[in-house]
């Protein structure tokens, strides 16, 4: 995968590179779109293109979506059409920034958070549906025939027909000239995206949505000047409204009708523009989300708070209504945009072209950015996302294909209801029971999230949100061993967040995580056998119980029916090592190392010291039994040490502290002068020479166990378990 975008000192123009091309192709995508959608809501063209302007210029430098653009949105031109035709184009404006202010204080709220409760099938198929609409309806334009206007999402058009009955009629109205600039920009386009193109600087830096575009506009422009009875005219280019001086550009901005501020018509008609605003934008937060490659996670409730800004400027001057929307961030991410300075981009050039160069961006051909409309469809269609969706099953296929249908043959906003109700209904039926999914605890710097029996989607939101709050260098622990049942967006929620882990240094530990659905038990683990104890190595031993000791330090343990164990273990015993620890009553090595019944001999006795017996232990372990591997365990702040420190006289126990002596000589000669059982770094130090001078004394006392070590057949290692962390740290050879 790359690497994250970079955004040294935050500055906005580290990936300039590839945001440039990006924000220039959603730009000349961007026109004709807000035209039309002005042409569609009953208001003046260049209320289209302000609100793009908006979008730019306001809206993308404060978003949080890195990817997201946003703009005129064909789903609210009937809102705009009923509010204008009621309350006159000032009044509408009026109700535009009272929905701004509405959506600000939805932002504040925190409403933002319902967008983790739209379900992955239904922003899947939101996608999928987009690609189909899109790819219908450019046909058309494709074709020559421009009757309907760019950026139409209702399968019942204005010109009559439907989205089907229109790729009929067109054929009595298709112009040879748009055919042939609609292909040879397709081609331009296919040829430019092959693996051999990418080979050469020239195509990694320029777009070819770009050349595509220029070619037809050049070839459009040939034929004027050449055979102008061949060449594409009037509707069939885009029309931006052209402003000769100043006093044009004023005339073109209109203001909210203030005298209605009291009119209850205007606080409905912004209520309704607010959700629907706001519902969209969330929908398209998530589905941006989704298709951008660094899985980055957009803060919705500051993006209801943005587009609610950016939707009361664009109401004072006179624009539409803006949310977020999928083209023109399908059009970003697939151009290879890295960060949001592509939407300032994009802004900026649509400022810069209405003022200054309307006339030549009225020469590009609707068949040339036609062409780049339908690579865009093809390519959010996704034929992956139906074998995705299939996989995850029924309850989450007929949500995705009805999603995609509803909008088909309704437009964007109703076929996303009959989705939502199609989801909602699935999720019933699925979740007919909700448990307690998600149990989470806290240990320092280290998070712990274990996972319950049966996670459905009703608990994505709270798991998204839990995962976001997780702080940067901290340490999280994600165990699913015990379930039964996760729901695939809980899954990808999950898998996504492997991804922001890194980008937070996050150290992720994901445990017995098995997929999505309905899942398979996880195996227990059963007790060493003969033939598996043979099989490993000293060095697969030491292997072993370090994941162990992980798992134990993560809170975290293998599966394990102890009664199965008795069973196991009942006809003999094949422990893959022997373990001397001290009796500390803290120090239990089946708990540390995560072993169960006849996995590991254990000798204890404090300080760790040997004695003739501890030493036929190992003799009979290594020799008879078949243990590859003798591990010398001690461990932080032990009594027995200090008590050597101390010079404590009492009973046997001097003896075995005698045992200890040379440890404390040895660390007094290195550090010149007396230990004190209070200096907890010596008495530490003394800890480690201990466990060292115990390994030595295992070798030269027991020839049988030398003998064993250079044969290979058996290793002798010491190590320290930190009895405040829980971890063990094995000590390299001398």
């Amino acid at each position: 995968m790359n690497s994250n975008p970079k955004t040294n000192n935050g500055s906005l123009f580290a990936n300039l590179k590839y945001d440039l091309p990006a924000g220039i192709a959603v730009f000349l995508i961007a026109i004709p779109l807000s035209l039309g959608i002005a042409l569609a809501s009953g208001a003046p063209l260049f209320s289209g293109l302000i609100a793009g302007i908006i979008s730019g210029i306001v809206v993308a430098p404060l978003s949080g979506s890195a990817l997201g653009i946003s703009g005129p949105t064909a789903g609210l031109a009937i809102i705009v059409w009923s509010a204008i035709d009621k309350l006159g184009f000032n009044g509408f404006l009026l109700a535009l920034v009272v929905a701004g202010i509405f959506q600000i204080i939805m932002g504040l709220s925190k409403a933002g958070v319902i967008a983790y409760y739209f379900p992955s099938s239904v922003i899947n198929g939101m996608l999928s549906g987009m690609g189909f609409i899109l790819f219908l309806k450019q046909i058309p334009h494709a074709m020559g025939y421009d009757r309907d206007y760019e950026g139409d999402t209702s399968f019942f058009q204005t010109d009559n027909y439907s989205s089907f009955s229109e790729l009929a009629h067109m054929l009595d109205f298709s112009s040879p000239t748009a055919i042939m600039i609609a292909l040879l920009s397709l081609a331009i386009i296919i040829l430019w995206e092959q693996p051999f193109m990418k080979k050469f600087r020239f195509f990694q830096l320029f777009q070819g949505v770009l050349f595509a575009i220029l070619i037809g506009t050049f070839i459009n422009q040939g034929l004027h000047n050449f055979y102008p009875e061949l060449a594409l005219g009037g509707n069939h280019l885009v029309m931006i409204p052209v402003l000769k001086n100043t006093s044009d550009l004023l005339g073109q901005l209109h203001y909210p009708d203030f005298s209605q501020i009291n009119n209850p018509s205007i606080y409905l008609t912004a209520l309704t523009l607010a959700v629907v605003a706001s519902i969209k934008t969330l929908l398209s937060v998530e589905a941006v989300d989704k298709m951008d490659p660094y899985k980055r996670v957009t803060s919705t409730n500051r993006e209801l708070i943005i587009q609610g800004i950016g939707n009361a400027c664009s109401g004072l001057i006179g624009g539409l209504p803006l949310a977020q929307v999928i083209v023109r961030s399908s059009i970003n991410i697939q151009s290879g945009a890295k960060t949001k300075t592509s939407g300032i981009i994009y802004g900026l050039l649509l400022l810069f072209a209405v003022i200054l160069i309307p006339v030549l961006i009225n020469k590009i051909p609707l068949a040339s950015l036609a062409s780049v409309l339908l690579v865009v469809g093809y390519k959010l269609i996704r034929p992956k996302a139906f074998k995705i969706m299939y996989k995850a099953g029924m309850y989450h296929f007929i949500p995705f294909c009805v999603t995609i249908l509803g909008m088909i043959f309704t437009d964007l906003l109703i076929g996303l209801a009959i989705g939502m109700i199609t989801a909602l209904f699935s999720i019933l039926l699925e979740n007919y029971k909700s448990g307690f999914y998600l149990n989470e605890s806290h240990i320092g710097n280290k998070t712990i999230l274990r996972l319950s029996e049966h996670i459905s989607f009703l608990n994505k939101a709270n798991i998204q949100q839990t995962l976001e709050q997780l702080p940067d260098h901290s340490e999280v622990v994600i165990d699913a061993t015990r379930s039964k049942y996760i729901d695939y967006d809980v899954y990808e929620i999950i898998e996504n967040f492997k991804i922001e882990a890194q980008r937070k240094h996050i150290k992720l530990t994901i445990e017995n995580l098995r997929g999505f659905g309905v899942l398979e038990p996880v195996e227990n683990a059963r007790a060493s056998t003969y033939d598996a104890q043979q099989a490993l190595t000293p060095t697969t031993v030491l292997a072993l119980l370090e994941e162990g000791n992980e798992r134990f330090v993560n809170n975290l343990k293998s599966n394990r029916n102890l009664l199965e164990q008795i069973n196991d273990t009942r006809q003999g015993q094949f422990p893959i090592a022997i373990i001397l620890s001290c009796m500390d009553s803290r120090t239990s090595v089946e708990l540390i190392f995560d072993q169960g019944l006849g996995d590991v001999f254990s000798a204890r006795v404090a300080g760790n010291v040997i004695n003739d017996d501890i030493l036929g232990s190992m003799e009979y372990a290594c020799k008879l039994a078949g243990s590859k591997l003798i591990v010398v365990l001690g461990h932080s702040h032990c009594g027995a040490i200090k008590g050597a420190c101390a010079n404590v006289e009492l009973d046997h126990l001097s003896g075995l502290l005698h045992k200890i002596k040379p440890a404390v000589d040895a660390v007094q000669a290195e550090e010149y002068g007396k230990i004190s059982a209070s200096n907890n770094e010596l008495v530490q130090k003394v800890a480690d020479k201990n466990v060292r001078m115990t390994v030595e004394q295992i070798k030269s006392k027991s020839p049988l166990l030398n003998t064993l070590l250079k044969s290979g057949e058996i290793d002798i290692v010491g190590g320290m378990y930190d009895i405040e962390t829980g971890k063990v740290k094995f000590y390299t050879p001398d």
